[in-house]
């Protein structure tokens, strides 16, 4: 079976890490990807998959566009794909016109959950083999996008523990000092609250001076960030780490962490989280509260409110036995929920089926 996965990028980010997980694990099937490029671009390299560069989706250039589309055609017509699976609401476009013109099939994945381009998606995810991320993002495609629940399978993102590079101590001169470590991962954009994070931190420490602030990450709010950490007088509170490549390392030696999301779809970081016995705090919301059970293996906050988030960090940061039992229950989560053998082996169910529909 011949596959091309179009995302818009290939940089950090939940959806990039399910292609390149889908491109590495799934053996049974030749892929390839096009996207405008990003850190995952070596690693593709490095697996012998080929990445083809496309325009980035999001700018609605008619000319960019176009090109897109008979690049696009093109590859597929080349390569002789049997499936486009488009991991963004343009990629599904592109691939309803691409599947109308030869006899390739359709398959989408929903990661997110979206309030609006009703009609267009419609039209997009048309013959489509849908696949949601978690129950959230399927209702709000049965509630508010009108897509028939039969078309709809679920399959929850989950991540592979495996070996890191990296495994020096990041953060033992922290440690060592006694500190507390709160960790957030994930892009610096409005929709993961960071800065409610850096508030929260800020506000926690009033009440415990031995909690420290890591991001992990980066985006188009970091110097936003870091110019509220310095208004916050935080500049020794807060690090900030970048992308980096070794997060389950980095989580390991977090004391906990942290995810004040605004919106999501079923996010990675909590199930990364739990695959490493650590708990967290987070915004409760669809998506988020499908993984974290509130006082079973993590704390749910208010999203949006920096003083529920405070509060609870530092219930973490000073009572060690609720976190250990928080812990205990994470990393039973993952063993019991989130199994990596099972997500591979249902989206070869859904290509398969795929590829016998008529």
């Amino acid at each position: 079976m011949r596959i091309l996965h179009i995302s818009r990028t290939m940089g950090q980010g939940g959806a990039e890490k399910i292609v390149y997980q889908l491109c590495r694990d799934n053996l049974k099937c030749t892929q390839m990807v096009m996207s405008c490029g990003g850190e995952y671009e070596s690693e593709l390299k490095q697996l012998g998959v080929s990445h083809y560069q496309i325009p980035d989706m999001d700018r609605k250039n008619p000319f960019s566009m176009l090109y897109t589309f008979f690049k696009i055609l093109k590859l597929v017509k080349k390569e002789r794909i049997e499936i486009i699976h488009s991991h963004h609401r343009m990629a599904a476009f592109y691939a309803r016109l691409v599947s109308a013109l030869t006899k390739c099939k359709h398959v989408y994945t929903a990661h997110n959950i979206f309030s609006d381009k009703k009609r267009f998606l419609q039209f997009a995810l048309n013959g489509a083999a849908i696949v949601a991320v978690g129950e959230g993002v399927k209702r709000n495609l049965t509630e508010f996008y009108e897509v028939d629940d039969k078309r709809i399978t679920v399959i929850h993102n989950t991540i592979k523990i495996e070996k890191e590079e990296t495994t020096d101590n990041l953060f033992e001169s922290f440690s060592s000092q006694g500190k507390v470590l709160v960790g957030t991962i994930g892009r610096i954009v409005p929709q993961k609250g960071i800065d409610i994070f850096i508030k929260s931190v800020k506000k926690a420490r009033d009440k415990n001076a031995d909690i420290i602030g890591v991001i992990v990450g980066d985006g188009t709010e970091r110097a936003e960030m870091e110019s509220l950490v310095r208004k916050l007088e935080m500049e020794n509170y807060i690090i900030f780490m970048g992308f980096q490549k070794a997060v389950l390392t980095i989580i390991s030696q977090m004391d906990f962490l942290v995810l004040a999301s605004r919106w999501e779809g079923l996010p990675l970081t909590p199930i990364e989280v739990f695959s490493q016995g650590k708990t967290m705090i987070a915004s409760d919301i669809s998506g988020n509260n499908e993984v974290i059970t509130n006082n079973y293996n993590g704390l749910l906050c208010q999203a949006d409110k920096v003083s529920d988030f405070a509060e609870k960090i530092c219930c973490l940061a000073n009572d060690t036995a609720l976190r250990k039992k928080l812990e205990e229950n994470a990393k039973k989560t993952y063993n019991e929920k989130f199994k990596y053998e099972i997500f591979v082996e249902k989206y070869c169910a859904v290509y398969d089926k795929c590829c016998l529909s008529v």
